[in-house]
């Protein structure tokens, strides 16, 4: 084996230049192999790097619109809870505004029923007005008619009074015909005679008065005298 070894460096000493060479190369190959590896690496690390970066805000994001999400879930609900309350409200509103429309109506109605009741009655009530009032102007007419026409008896019943009371104040004046005068009076009736005596008590009336104011203005005279 000793006597091997020098043969195997001599061999080796004796190996070609090419050999060599190629060894070399070889490893020229890997450290260029290695040193492109290397910055494969290096650039998959920045990668990494940029990757975990765009990682950790893509998290923040994520975070912040989960918190946004949160926060929009609760303004949502408590949207639909205040919608809730106030589609009751208006429920609300729109029954009372129907019942009080409702209500106004049947007032409505029932003033619009009572205003033609009241229609109806004030016209019933023009056309009684209108036959009391020409009840009243015919009434009144057969009343004046009738005042005229006793006006007139009363009037001619008085002249006829004082043409009586006149005949027989004239006749028993007339010397001879107190006796007839009287026997005619007695057979005359009581009418007669009541007319007479209340002619009679005018006439005495009329000539007291006369003779009163006369003594009156006699007094005044001779007041005035005095």
């Amino acid at each position: 084996a000793p006597a091997e070894a020098p043969a195997g460096a001599a061999a080796e000493e004796r190996a070609p230049a090419p050999a060599a060479a190629a060894a070399a190369e070889k490893r020229s190959a890997q450290d260029v192999e290695l040193s492109i590896l290397d910055e494969r690496f290096q650039q998959v690390l920045k990668e990494n790097a940029m990757l975990c970066a765009q990682l950790r805000e893509t998290n923040q994001a994520l975070q912040a619109a989960s918190q946004e999400e949160e926060e929009l879930t609760a303004t949502w609900k408590g949207t639909i809870a205040f919608s809730a309350r106030q589609k009751m409200a208006v429920a609300g509103l729109a029954k009372n505004v129907q019942v009080d429309a409702r209500a106004r109506s049947s007032r409505l109605v029932e003033g619009a029923l009572q205003v033609q009741e009241l229609q109806d009655v004030h016209k019933r009530l023009k056309a009684v007005n209108r036959q009391l009032q020409f009840a009243q102007e015919v009434q009144a007419g057969q009343l004046a008619e009738v005042e005229n026409k006793s006006a007139s008896r009363s009037s001619r019943a008085r002249r006829l009074e004082q043409a009586l009371y006149q005949l027989v104040s004239h006749a028993q004046g007339v010397a001879g015909l107190e006796d007839t005068v009287v026997a005619l009076v007695s057979k005359c009736g009581p009418l007669v005679r009541t007319v007479l005596a209340k002619e009679a008590q005018r006439e005495a009336l009329a000539m007291s008065a006369h003779e009163q104011q006369e003594r009156s203005v006699m007094a005044e005279a001779e007041g005035q005298a005095a």
